[in-house]
């Protein structure tokens, strides 16, 4: 009798354990597709800044409210890797951005991305709904926690400590749905 109820309680929670790892798999595919970056607006508009943004001497204007500036721009600039200096011109306020020489050696400037600081992995699957039918599909809303990874050795994590998920892990939530291949995004 004992053995019957050992052996039910294992495979009930194997079966737990092999959803949270379906989950972890599904957001992660979803999540990491982009690394988190900073980057200018366009590169049809920018297309010498792409080119030569982390050389020194290139000035790139930029738009900002006040003096408030990208969490990866002030992590760049308290890593000394660029300048920022602050413009006027006529109604709109800008930042002149330039790379320092530390920042042309560290080559923190992606010509396809920008300045890229890591891409988010989940960090702790916290809870999720009971699958159910939406739709004709089997879906769950699970609560997670991610944080960065594949954090590029210039990145100095104080520096860079207000970027989101940079020091700590940050919670977000995602509806996923039951394929033939696993648990996946809509």
């Amino acid at each position: 009798m004992h053995k019957i109820s050992l052996v039910t309680v294992g495979a009930i929670l194997l079966v737990g354990c092999g959803d949270k790892g379906d989950f972890e798999k599904a957001i992660n595919k979803e999540i990491s597709k982009e690394p988190v970056c900073y980057s200018f607006n366009t590169k049809e508009n920018n297309s010498d800044a792409y080119e030569s943004f982390s050389e020194p001497g290139v000035f790139v204007r930029v738009n900002v409210l006040g003096n408030d500036v990208s969490p990866i721009l002030e992590g760049l600039k308290k890593s000394g890797l660029i300048d920022i200096e602050f413009e006027q011109q006529g109604f709109a306020r800008v930042a002149a951005l330039s790379a320092t020489d530390k920042g042309a050696k560290a080559k923190f400037w992606d010509k396809e991305h920008g300045a890229c600081v890591g891409t988010r992995t989940v960090d702790e699957i916290k809870e999720w709904t009971e699958p159910s039918d939406a739709g004709g599909q089997k879906v769950t809303r699970v609560s997670y926690t991610w944080k960065l990874s594949d954090i590029p050795s210039w990145v100095d994590k104080d520096a860079f400590s207000s970027v989101k998920g940079m020091s700590e892990s940050k919670e977000a939530k995602i509806i996923l749905v039951k394929t033939n291949n696993g648990w996946a995004t809509r």
